[in-house]
């Protein structure tokens, strides 16, 4: 039996609630670094794997596995190109943005202690409105905030052909705010309420299916295309 057990890998568990804690977002990262994501009692979660971070969802109860960046490319295909290398290599294109970020002390939030920042130009109805962010720079944060920001980012992926282009300053935004270090108050839309040590099994941190291919999601979205168009 102990030789059919899957490996755990030591690592720990970040929880993360809304403001009204009735949503709770976990965060489990194995001593490597990788992590998975997702929302408590959801069956989509993220997979951040080495560089790659991977969307998991279900449909009539068959995994559905996709690199976001492959979303990105798959997306690039159906409209005019939004994305580029941006999901594939974030370092690769830089974005201006217009966000005022200013340090203001510190504060606690779930256990641990982070510099408070007020962000100006985040509210595009209100570019003058500020919104405080709490940011961490505990180094065992790091994969945690990394996993944070690749499920942030992997949310918005799909309405590019809605939103358009401002989608990457939107990401570009959010970039800028996670190089500060680890969020720990994400703009009070999701605070840290505990960190724990504990193992994380290896099949927690395993694909559950082989990823779709750019041209499968493309297929798949121009499908979804006509059928909308029909309805």
């Amino acid at each position: 039996m102990l030789a059919l057990a899957a490996p755990a890998q030591a690592g720990l568990r970040a929880t993360y609630f809304d403001a009204g804690k009735t949503r709770a977002l976990v965060i489990e990262v194995a001593d490597n670094g990788d992590a998975r994501i997702s929302e408590a009692d959801s069956n989509d979660y993220g997979l951040m794997i080495g560089d790659r971070f991977y969307v998991i969802g279900d449909k009539e109860g068959v995994p559905m596995v996709a690199d976001i960046a492959d979303v990105g490319a798959a997306i690039d295909r159906i409209v005019p190109p939004i994305f580029g290398d941006m999901l594939r290599t974030p370092d690769a294109t830089a974005i201006a943005t217009s966000l005022t970020l200013t340090p203001d002390g510190g504060r606690t939030v779930g256990g641990r202690t982070g510099t408070i920042y007020h962000v100006k130009g985040i509210d595009t109805s209100d570019p003058a409105k500020t919104v405080d962010y709490v940011i961490s720079r505990e180094a065992s944060l790091v994969p945690v905030g990394r996993a944070l920001e690749r499920f942030m980012n992997a949310a918005l992926v799909p309405a590019a052909p809605l939103v358009g282009p401002a989608v990457k300053t939107i990401i570009a935004e959010t970039r800028a705010i996670f190089a500060l270090g680890t969020p720990i108050d994400v703009g009070g839309r999701f605070l840290l309420d505990s960190v724990e040590t504990v193992d994380v099994p290896a099949n927690r941190l395993k694909l559950p299916a082989t990823p779709q291919t750019v041209d499968q999601l493309a297929a798949s979205m121009k499908a979804e295309q006509a059928e909308d168009a029909h309805r």
